[in-house]
């Protein structure tokens, strides 16, 4: 079973954090920037086509929310997620959509995201895995100039976030784009200063991520 239909493939919250940070990063080089602002304990990812999910570190255990347009056989309503999972209320933004159906929602115990209901769905699947995340970097870049990505350049970047230790360097190495052909110019080049602003506007989530890893 593959990771958005299974709660036991979906890795730690500081795996989750890194995934939304490269991916909000290589947004902004196309210039859309995050639709919610990260905070220190929660952040929210909204692919743009209906389907969002809220990583919320905030209470006594890290929690995920989801709603994903593909999960159209699974519709749960705010008050079974809340039974289930024992919360008080959900994380924003869903608490405030109460007439929305969620698809899927868990809590972290320090190994797994148990207790569960409902599925991951694939816009929380799409961010931990590495070939969506690096094919979703390299379309962006496409989107500024056409010319050829560094693979070997993203993946350190991604490896990077993952590790917190990411500069400039990398993200310049990562965004730079060179022509196809030895005779061409690229039209345009990705600022890396954009894809480093965010990922820097990251940074308290993605230590707030890293500590509620090993948080029971």
């Amino acid at each position: 079973m593959s990771a958005h239909k299974d709660w036991s493939l979906i890795p730690s919250p500081s795996r989750i954090a890194a995934g939304l940070a490269f991916n909000a990063a290589f947004s902004a080089v196309m210039d859309l920037p995050p639709r919610y602002e990260p905070g220190a304990e929660r952040a929210v990812h909204d692919d743009g086509g209906g389907s969002s999910f809220v990583l919320d570190l905030a209470g006594t255990a890290p929690v995920l929310v989801t709603r994903d347009r593909d999960e159209y056989g699974v519709q749960l309503p705010h008050e079974d997620v809340r039974a289930a999972l024992e919360l008080a209320k959900l994380p924003e933004p869903f608490a405030s959509e109460e007439d929305l159906a969620l698809s899927g929602a868990a809590r972290w115990n320090g190994t797994s995201w148990t207790p569960a209901v409902g599925a991951p769905g694939l816009v929380l699947a799409n961010v931990i895995d590495d070939q969506h995340l690096l094919g979703e970097a390299d379309i962006a870049l496409g989107e500024v100039a056409e010319g050829e990505s560094d693979r070997d350049a993203l993946v350190a970047l991604l490896a990077s976030v993952r590790a917190g230790t990411w500069n400039r360097d990398t993200v310049a190495a990562a965004v730079r784009l060179v022509p196809y052909e030895d005779d061409e110019e690229l039209d345009a080049e990705p600022d890396p200063d954009t894809a480093l602003n965010v990922l820097d506007r990251y940074t308290p989530f993605l230590r707030s991520a890293t500590a509620a890893d090993l948080r029971p």
